[in-house]
């Protein structure tokens, strides 16, 4: 039976790597530019930069997975070299509902909202706290389940054990109160008067989201099937492993939607990596509108008195 895994694995390994350097790159792309641009300061902007941290350690577990693959790890040592990749999918799962809060009470309660953001230290540090004891608990969890004597692929699945399964359990739980948020969100400020760069960001947030829910539910529902349907056990791990995409991809592309869909980002990025910046941004602009005024004054007729009585003494 490993002898017939072994081409799948190679396979996986590929595809991984692939995903690895559009996700890695694309979220550390994201964090960079939080943290460069001054118009990304807002608390929103600093809990996308926590969840996209998040998703930057959970692609370490594809370094692990990628050592493994040359190298024999024992389950035990599969947990230790994975501890940034394990608290990093707890984490950033979430932290996905903490955006979710944060953009709830901002619609409801915008008077409440503009006083936490006096306070954006202490609020920023309650919502995040969820997804960090979070990822904590779980983290103990596994640390109950290694196994030195145990040789398997490291990837976060089999670094977890049996805590996995709880993961999985509790994951889907929370994706189940995510989407009912975010379309009620959504919802509010469809209707709101609401400057055009906020509602790109959140539809930029929005899609995201999607991604991530429908990864981790198809991940979470798949596992759910391999535990209770009766199938050999490497069948099963195999099917786990793979699944891993369906997270991976979900989270690799933060990146890409927000350029695509967000001017601040996408501005912010072109700045930090020197294609653009604000000052030619704006050069560009003020040409526009001149050029733009010389049209309109050339097809109306001169209201200029001077111009007038210049034409007269001629």
């Amino acid at each position: 039976m490993l002898q017939t895994m072994e081409p799948l694995l190679i396979i996986l390994l590929v595809i991984y790597m692939t995903i690895f350097v559009v996700g890695f790159t694309g979220n550390l792309l994201m964090v960079l530019v939080t943290f460069h641009s001054k118009n990304l300061r807002s608390i929103c902007n600093m809990l996308i930069c926590a969840c996209c941290f998040c998703d930057l350690l959970l692609f370490t577990d594809i370094i692990a997975f990628f050592i493994g693959s040359f190298v024999e790890i024992s389950q035990q040592t599969c947990f230790y070299i994975n501890i940034p990749a394990d608290f990093g999918a707890f984490a950033s799962n979430a932290c996905v509902l903490a955006v979710g809060i944060d953009r709830l009470i901002a619609v409801v309660n915008p008077g409440r909202y503009k006083q936490l953001e006096m306070e954006r230290f202490k609020y920023f540090s309650l919502l995040m706290a969820f997804p960090v004891l979070y990822a904590l608990a779980l983290l103990v969890v596994g640390f109950g389940e290694r196994d030195p004597t145990k040789v398997l692929p490291c990837l976060l699945p089999n670094s977890l054990g049996h805590a996995y399964d709880l993961f999985a359990l509790t994951s889907f739980g929370i994706n189940l109160f995510v989407p009912p948020i975010y379309i009620y969100v959504y919802y509010r400020i469809k209707r709101m008067r609401m400057n055009n760069s906020m509602k790109a960001v959140f539809k930029s947030l929005f899609v995201t989201v999607c991604l991530v829910v429908c990864g981790w539910m198809t991940t979470d529902l798949i596992g759910a099937l391999t535990v209770t349907i009766p199938m050999d056990k490497a069948v099963a791990n195999m099917i786990q492993l793979y699944c891993g995409t369906f997270i991976f991809t979900s989270s690799a592309f933060n990146a890409v939607v927000y350029y695509k869909l967000s001017r601040d980002y996408r501005s912010a990025m072109r700045t930090m990596l020197g294609i653009s910046n604000e000052t030619q941004a704006m050069k560009s602009t003020t040409y526009k509108e001149a050029t733009d005024a010389q049209k309109s004054t050339v097809n109306r007729p001169s209201t200029n008195t001077n111009a007038i009585n210049t034409d007269l003494h001629v």
